[in-house]
């Protein structure tokens, strides 16, 4: 009984399998006679009834070609021989389905391979719509393509994931914002009002790239089915974020917090806390703080420009740690809450003035 219901649900996938390979759009041409002459690509579509001239990621693409039969004899008679090419880039790691020598229809389904991830990048990289006209064509090798009229319209991004990646970054954004200003998540100091404490630089830092990090994971893989996307500079520039936080909590520890009422104590706004120091805006500060403007901006670029997280230079790295150590250097000094008070030095608080004796009547 098993075997019956398992032949019987064999045959039902294979009849549907082969409906699917058989259906062809209402456009798509007939009775083109084969000649011998010079093949040539003159049509494709996806297996999307509804849209039939759009395919994506997974999908798969049935190619017409006029006089297939000199396709497949360059390939050596090999149907695995012929190489999909799109907008003049060949998919060398994507091999044919199936072919169909009788109608001229070779299948593909769109695959990304490791080997072709620089053409997968350049075809879906830089997206400025849901999806974009792309040329097919095919070819007996990776040189070299043949003649072709055809296009299809390439998925560059799934719309209904796309609406919920950006309605989950938005709310994620929305909550970290209300907690960084309700909560001490980005604040140091004693405050006793969580909200009233000053913004942490280094917090701040560690915070941005961890976001910026998970943003550009989560985008990317949403286009490119990519997981292993994470580079080793951007492990380094979450390291050195980390150790930069690490580090500034294990100074203050050392140091005595300012009062609420004293430079330092209570926050002045995000700009003014993360800039400045009890003494005001600090060279070294506002150095880190704009590197780390501008490296995010880069960081953000490379995502939707290639798709891929970009390889920092060891030099670039290098000037990051140098900024976050100088940073570092320059907090240990930083005033503490009993030095804060202007013109008054820890000797005159603590020194009592002599005694003047009683006058003699």
């Amino acid at each position: 009984m098993r075997s019956t219901i398992v032949a019987v649900l064999t045959l039902f996938i294979a009849s549907a399998v082969l409906a699917q390979a058989q259906w062809e759009p209402p456009n798509a041409p007939k009775d083109l006679p084969d000649t011998g002459g010079p093949a040539r690509v003159i049509f494709a579509h996806s297996y999307f009834r509804e849209n039939p001239d759009k395919a994506g990621l997974d999908d798969r693409l049935s190619i017409h070609v006029q006089n297939f039969s000199t396709l497949l004899k360059q390939a050596n008679g090999n149907c695995q021989g012929i190489v999909l090419f799109l907008e003049g880039m060949p998919i060398k790691g994507d091999k044919p389905e199936s072919c169909d020598a009788v109608l001229g229809h070779v299948r593909f389904r769109l695959l990304r391979i490791p080997d072709d991830d620089a053409a997968w990048h350049t075809l879906l990289g830089s997206p400025r719509s849901y999806a974009r006209q792309v040329d097919v064509s095919l070819g007996s090798d990776s040189q070299f393509s043949i003649p072709s009229t055809a296009t299809f319209r390439l998925e560059v991004i799934p719309r209904p994931q796309f609406f919920a990646f950006i309605g989950l970054l938005a709310l994620a954004l929305g909550v970290m914002v209300h907690l960084c200003r309700t909560t001490s998540l980005l604040r140091s100091g004693t405050h006793p009002v969580p909200s009233e404490r000053p913004y942490s630089l280094s917090l701040f830092q560690m915070a941005f790239w961890f976001f910026l990090v998970i943003a550009a994971y989560v985008f990317m893989w949403l286009i490119t089915d990519e997981l292993d996307t994470i580079t080793d500079s951007i492990l380094a520039l979450i390291g050195i974020g980390a150790a930069t936080a690490l580090g500034a909590t294990l100074i203050d520890r050392t140091k005595t917090a300012p009062a609420p009422d004293e430079p330092g104590g209570k926050t002045r706004g995000f700009i003014n806390d993360v800039i400045s120091d009890p003494n005001g805006v600090s060279l070294h500060r506002f150095q880190m703080f704009v590197w780390t403007l501008v490296l995010g901006v880069i960081f953000i670029g490379s995502v939707y420009k290639g798709l891929e997280m970009p390889q920092f230079s060891a030099t670039l790295l290098g000037l990051m740690g140098i900024s976050s150590g100088t940073y570092l250097g320059f907090k240990v000094p930083e005033k503490q809450g009993s030095d804060t008070t202007p013109g008054v030095t820890p000797d005159a608080e603590t020194e009592k003035p002599p005694e003047t004796p009683p006058a003699g009547p």
